[in-house]
């Protein structure tokens, strides 16, 4: 029951992302100009998609809404209190033999690697913690396997190194970390905009680690005068994905906490 509530939630989400959405209205924009007495409504819905794909692909646009979300907390600096263990939080992989490490991890989970193990060696003497579960049930290998992976091959020694395979989302990693690893100095490495909504989970856990936000996909535009792209398409969706995730973790009481305390 619990995996089933996973995947509609997961399922939900992705349903509302811009680019369904785009065609959810094409396809009644469709329908509707197919009958001469709805036509004015088939245009409507073509206007609308119209609309919505332009300011979610245009690059001066999305940065403008997207930023704040990013900006909420600084980059990780050096500080006179040395952490204990660098949290990488996890993210996305697909196992394949004929794939090297680096191709297999998502983009994203490659800049928090990277960024977890930059974090780890301002700070000697510190331990990475990695968590992920099997991104399918034929995926023979966890995310948090494959990490390990690509930080062995990147230098880092394997007594420096602790990996969790089970939690699913944000949730479970930050409840799994509060269990082992409380009272410790911590510092937390994920993307810049999923930050907010994972600071709340681990404080709700009791936790009160250093973030270290890093991927920010929101970065200045120089020119107005750029087209619509894919590239900005793929930010507006993550944005939206974590404005969505925010949403719901406030109904279901999970940030309770934290928005007691901002």
């Amino acid at each position: 029951m619990e995996n089933a509530f996973f995947l509609a939630k997961n399922f939900l989400g992705n349903l509302l992302m811009p680019l369904p959405i785009i065609l959810l209205l094409l396809l009644w924009a469709l329908l509707f100009l197919l009958r001469r007495k709805t036509r004015w409504a088939g245009f409507l819905f073509v206007l609308l998609a119209t609309a919505l794909l332009f300011t979610s692909s245009y690059a001066p646009l999305v940065s403008q809404v997207t930023g704040p979300l990013e900006q909420r907390f600084p980059s990780y600096q050096a500080s006179e209190t040395p952490a204990d263990y660098v949290a990488v939080l996890g993210h996305a992989q697909t196992s394949s033999e004929k794939l090297p490490p680096t191709s297999e991890l998502s983009p994203t989970a490659i800049v928090r690697l990277a960024e977890g193990i930059r974090v780890y060696r301002l700070n000697p003497g510190s331990r990475l913690i990695f968590t992920g579960y099997h991104g399918t049930p034929a995926d023979p290998i966890s995310f948090a396997e494959k990490m390990k992976e690509l930080a062995l091959a990147l230098g880092v020694p394997e007594g420096d190194i602790l990996s969790f395979t089970g939690p699913k989302d944000t949730a479970e990693e930050a409840q799994l970390i509060a269990e082992n690893f409380a009272g410790n100095p911590l510092v937390l490495v994920t993307t810049a905009a999923h930050m907010p909504r994972a600071m709340g989970f681990f404080k709700r856990a009791g936790l009160e680690p250093i973030p270290a936000p890093t991927h920010h996909q929101s970065k200045p535009v120089l020119s107005k005068w750029v087209f619509p792209n894919a590239r900005t398409l793929a930010k507006t969706q993550y944005w939206l994905h974590e404005q969505l995730g925010l949403i719901w973790a406030k109904l279901m009481g999970e940030l309770e906490k934290t928005q007691k305390g901002e």
